[in-house]
């Protein structure tokens, strides 16, 4: 079981047992409120838990089993992210208590799980993000955790590499911008298409380890590795080199 000795063990009735099916960081959410949420996460009408909170005094408690549970905090990031709601509002910092506490628990997910030390913007790339970036997948937050607490994630991420002497990860560079290609998808009934975006994608792929050869002709062969990929990253695959099977040749983990 995974948790961590410096939080209290509240275990609550919300959660999903092992639906935890990846570990690519943390989420960032705000509480909107004070007080500890156990009563909130332990009822059954709220369909609502985190696997952590963090009061502003830099009180830890752990809700769910982050190492196989799912909490029910970001919808469809529950899955693959752990979750930490910190008390008080958007409108209000972490105070350095609380920056303390999340950084506490990053570093533990980083010894356990490999969290990279890294803020990221994103829905599928490993590090600390935050809530509003799902969406309407995620919930539907578009101000969970505020601003304010958005930018105090690089405090968090540089006091978890205090905490295991570790320097921090550089910043992850966004996928260039999907090629304007409309009518142009790959299709067996379709010319093959060539030129550098398919060269681009080619040798992204051959970085990553995928055998493929950097030729720019996007043919059969190229259209095998994409189908592979897809199946690989959990996508549709239909071997068609469209605007998700691109930015994941940037964004998806290496496995």
């Amino acid at each position: 079981m995974a948790r961590f000795n410096r939080a209290t063990w509240r275990p609550v009735i919300n959660r999903t047992a092992n639906g935890r099916t990846a570990q690519l960081g943390l989420v960032l959410h705000v509480q909107a409120g004070n007080s500890s949420p156990f009563g909130w996460f332990n009822n059954a009408e709220s369909e609502a838990s985190s696997d952590f909170w963090v009061s502003k005094s830099g009180v830890i408690e752990q809700y769910v089993d982050t190492g196989s549970d799912r909490a029910w905090a970001q919808a469809a990031g529950n899955r693959t992210y752990a979750s930490v709601e910190t008390e008080g509002y958007p409108s209000e910092a972490l105070t350095d208590a609380q920056i303390e506490g999340v950084a506490q628990i990053y570093a533990w997910g980083a010894r356990l799980w490999g969290w990279p030390l890294r803020v990221v913007d994103s829905t599928t790339e490993p590090g600390l993000t935050f809530h509003g970036i799902g969406g309407r997948a995620w919930g539907g937050h578009p101000d969970c955790p505020g601003e304010i607490r958005k930018s105090q994630r690089a405090r968090i991420i540089a006091r978890a590499a205090e905490l295991l002497d570790t320097p921090t990860a550089p910043p992850v560079t966004p996928p260039p911008s999907y090629p304007s290609w409309p009518g142009r998808y790959l299709s067996l009934r379709s010319p093959y298409l060539r030129g550098d975006d398919v060269r681009q994608w080619q040798q992204r792929m051959r970085d990553r380890g995928w055998r493929i050869d950097v030729d720019g002709v996007l043919g059969p062969a190229t259209a095998a590795v994409i189908r592979a990929f897809q199946l690989d990253k959990h996508l549709d695959v239909d071997g068609v080199l469209g605007p998700a099977t691109w930015s994941a040749a940037w964004t998806a983990p290496i496995t």
